[in-house]
């Protein structure tokens, strides 16, 4: 069943850029597609950072096969290993380098807004953010202009939140579980 759905969402994500694209007027530039994600689940350790599980490592493959189906240029990751685990695999299956951003609870405000200054100027790419309970809504956010609250801490490992960039139309944002 599993299997099955990362299928039915790897279709989805996959016909993104194509939906993206519609209904765009001649020579206009195409958007940029933003998938941002929480890092999947980790382990219930005392470690400062602790390793994916093994139902995280399972999730960060789904999130591979979304992101091949998306066709992502771009990969960000935070410094933290569970966000690189997450990301590793989409980046590694689509021959990416992990893009690793230094984020820390002082830094948070400053980081997302920075993220969401690197997403704009990616213009027309299709890009992934792996980050944290906090800073995957907080950038969607910032993009959007939409008030989005922070994630479950215990649980909410599945969200993604998709946004469309258009140079000449409002931003769009998908929000959704993989």
């Amino acid at each position: 069943m599993l299997k099955s759905l990362a299928c039915s969402i790897a279709l989805v994500f996959g016909a993104l850029p194509a939906v993206a694209h519609a209904g765009r007027p001649q020579g206009e530039a195409p958007p940029t597609v933003v998938i941002i994600v929480r890092h999947a689940e980790k382990a219930d350790t005392p470690a400062d950072d602790p390793p994916l599980t093994a139902e995280g490592e399972k999730r960060a493959m789904r999130l591979a096969d979304i992101a091949e189906a998306a066709g992502v240029n771009v990969v960000y990751a935070t410094q933290v290993r569970r966000t690189r685990d997450t990301a590793q695999p989409a980046a590694g299956r689509l021959g990416l380098t992990v893009n690793v951003r230094n984020v820390t609870r002082a830094t948070l405000d400053a980081h997302v807004a920075e993220m969401a200054k690197e997403i704009r100027a990616s213009h027309g790419k299709t890009v992934l953010v792996v980050g944290h309970s906090n800073t995957a809504p907080r950038i969607a956010a910032a993009l959007t202009g939409k008030t989005i609250p922070d994630l479950d801490d215990a649980r909410e490992f599945d969200a993604v939140f998709v946004v469309v960039l258009h140079k000449a139309a409002a931003p769009k944002l998908i929000r959704a579980k993989y």
